[in-house]
């Protein structure tokens, strides 16, 4: 996926959204955001948006050395996440079929991104996510590629939303699949790393590694060799929110994603509206002009 026109205000939203953590004077507020105009006047649109958002991103932790601006949150989120878990695993050993409710619940954790900023509806998702609020759910076509898939990389996304694909996880693992969680190698908006999968016990269930860099998705050139040949070998990968479908999407088959649109190119791109939730693989359809 290509940088969008729409993509360029949310450069500045998400540098704006990390200064408003890190609360800088004004004199370094507005030096930070005349190198962040340097930069984006420069950005190649022929990337996709989550490479060009960390390299914005990392301009302003940079500016301000600053490791991780959304740290306290992130555990917060974490937390939050946990006293769920209890209520959450009750739902799935209540289900009719375990396995489609670990998938529906997968996705409510995705609206956990303070990146973006919008309000955070967990219980509001949670009735989406078991009645309408799916504008595609190819739990079919998930089982297909399921039922010969030894091997899984499950790409994770958020802190806080790591516990709900926790559930996910351990479904997989009862069916004995391999699994291996993946999680960035450094701090990078509210994206999750071996901290947060640890704090979320996902580590006591399957292996986790990290891609290597702090990059937000799945940047090859910037991703460890490690990484990328569990991602080539993996007989099957779930993919995690917008960031992983920016970068991932068309890279190989057996790639189901897993997410809810927050912007509007995205959800243009995935041919749905905004807002709408997401389980499947890349639509199969011709790409759009300036895709």
């Amino acid at each position: 996926m290509k940088t969008q026109s729409e993509c360029y205000p949310c450069f500045f939203k998400q540098a704006s959204n990390s200064l408003a953590r890190l609360k800088p004077k004004e004199a370094k507020r507005l030096e930070v955001f005349q190198a962040v105009a340097r930069l984006v006047a420069e950005l190649d649109p022929e990337q996709n948006p989550a490479y060009n958002s960390s390299l914005v991103l990392h301009l302003v932790n940079l500016h301000l050395a600053a490791e991780d601006p959304y740290q306290d949150e992130k555990r917060q989120y974490n937390e939050l996440a946990l006293s769920l878990l209890p209520s959450l695993q009750k739902r799935i050993a209540a289900a009719p079929d375990r396995l489609e409710a670990a998938v529906r619940l997968s996705v409510v954790g995705n609206v956990i991104d303070l990146g973006i900023g919008h309000e955070v509806d967990i219980e509001g998702t949670l009735d989406r996510a078991f009645g309408n609020g799916f504008a595609r759910f190819d739990f079919e076509g998930f089982q297909t590629a399921l039922e010969p898939a030894r091997r899984i990389l499950y790409l994770l996304d958020n802190a806080g939303e790591v516990v709900f694909d926790r559930l996910l996880i351990e479904e997989l693992r009862r069916l004995g699949k391999a699994v291996i969680a993946g999680v960035k190698g450094g701090p990078i908006l509210n994206d999750a790393t071996r901290q947060d999968a640890e704090a979320a016990g996902v580590d006591q269930i399957c292996r986790v590694l990290d891609t290597g860099t702090n990059f937000v998705g799945v940047i090859r050139e910037r991703s460890s060799p490690e990484f990328l040949q569990v991602l080539d070998v993996a007989d099957l990968v779930i993919a995690k929110g917008q960031g992983n479908y920016e970068t991932l999407e068309g890279s190989r088959k057996d790639l189901f994603f897993v997410l809810k649109a927050k912007c509007p190119a995205v959800a243009e791109h995935l041919g749905i509206k905004l807002g709408d939730l997401y389980f499947g693989p890349k639509p199969d359809r011709p790409p759009a002009a300036g895709e």
